[in-house]
């Protein structure tokens, strides 16, 4: 009787340990290279900032945190980064239609020099508000799926944009905007359809 009751107990223990799990921080930059040799402090590496700040705005660093704090604020495990290789990369709910199968493994990245713009996208029907970055005409294929193949998300691999919910929605709209200043591209308003 003693050893039923030891076994459901461990069982138990180990059914609770494995459904409240966290993911962990920075999950996926380290899965983008297959040698094993990205470091910690290679991601939002300021050596990505080829432009100095512009007088009365936020640093390079201060502008990744205020980007990761927005997305945080929707969903707390949800994360904003400039990958080792200078990818701006977002986790969580992106890019999701079938958000129930979502398991934090992937993450969505494109470099800075191939946003064409950044759209402040206003949701009447959830008020959760999303931001989205366009891929530039001549690399249309520009966002990229990277982390561990999951078989209930049936969402390609690459992508024409990346989209992100995040709060405020307008001001980091501004933050990326300014994010990809900094990192050397240059984002251009969208044009207004001619009919």
């Amino acid at each position: 009787m003693r050893v039923k009751s030891v076994i459901g107990i461990l069982s138990a223990a180990m059914l609770l340990a494995a459904c409240a799990q966290t993911p962990p921080l920075y999950f996926g930059p380290q899965l983008a290279s297959l040698r094993g040799d990205v470091t910690p402090e290679a991601i939002n590496s300021p050596v990505f900032a080829v432009r100095p700040p512009l007088p009365g705005q936020p640093s390079y660093l201060d502008t990744i945190r205020y980007i990761d704090d927005g997305v945080k604020y929707i969903d707390p495990f949800a994360e904003f980064f400039v990958s080792f290789d200078g990818q701006l990369c977002f986790r969580g709910l992106v890019n999701r239609q079938q958000v129930y199968f979502e398991n934090y493994q992937n993450y969505w990245c494109m470099y800075p020099t191939a946003v064409k713009n950044v759209e402040a996208l206003e949701n009447n029907v959830s008020y959760v508000n999303n931001v989205r970055l366009w891929c530039v005409l001549e690399a249309p294929q520009c966002a990229r799926r990277i982390g561990i193949p999951n078989y209930l998300d049936d969402s390609g691999w690459i992508g024409n944009s990346i989209t992100a919910q995040t709060r405020p929605f307008r001001d980091q709209r501004n933050a990326i905007q300014y994010l990809i200043y900094l990192m050397g591209g240059n984002v251009r308003e969208p044009e207004p359809l001619v009919r």
